[in-house]
């Protein structure tokens, strides 16, 4: 059977925000989340690649889209979710280097289930996969986001998709 897309990724995109300068704080908007970045990075190595995610209905998750489109990654499976924020983290320099603050709590990421993937097209993306990417912070970041991986790990290998999956995972 054909598949539509070399690599799909499961998990949460951010809006970064990285502390520049000394003084007055200033702040350099770019994007996080590793799993995005995966597929970015795939995508441009010349992979047919999709992403499996939701985002707010905010503007933070209409950059993401932008993003993805200008990268030339499918959103088929990124759903927007008007009552739950896109994710957002702070980058500040201080004397042990780099620290991250992240808003991440009752994000849309954070409130994938695996009823969401399994009703809607993300389901259908993860089957014309050939690879499936997720990552130890998709488990991490809820429950329900926790569950939604695994179901979405069984989907691709019920559908015959290898898995790249958090060495912890069995």
């Amino acid at each position: 059977m054909s598949k539509q897309f070399d690599v799909a990724a499961l998990g949460e995109a951010m809006l970064e925000f990285n502390q520049t300068g000394r003084g007055q704080p200033r702040y350099l908007q770019g994007f996080g989340g590793d799993t995005s970045n995966v597929v970015i990075a795939a995508a441009r190595s010349g992979a047919r690649a999709a992403y499996i995610s939701r985002i707010g209905s905010d503007s933070f998750g209409e950059r993401l889209l932008e993003l993805w489109a200008t990268e030339g990654v499918n959103t088929q499976a990124v759903e927007r979710d008007a009552a739950a924020p896109t994710g957002i983290y702070f980058v500040t320099h201080g004397a042990s280097g780099h620290e991250f603050s992240y808003l991440r709590a009752g994000s849309a990421a954070s409130r994938m289930t695996p009823a969401w993937l399994l009703e809607g097209p993300a389901s259908a993306t993860i089957a014309s996969a050939k690879f499936l990417h997720v990552s130890a912070i998709s488990l991490a970041i809820s429950t329900s986001a926790c569950d939604t991986a695994f179901a979405a790990m069984r989907l691709a290998r019920s559908g015959g998709a290898q898995v790249a999956r958090p060495e912890d995972e069995t």
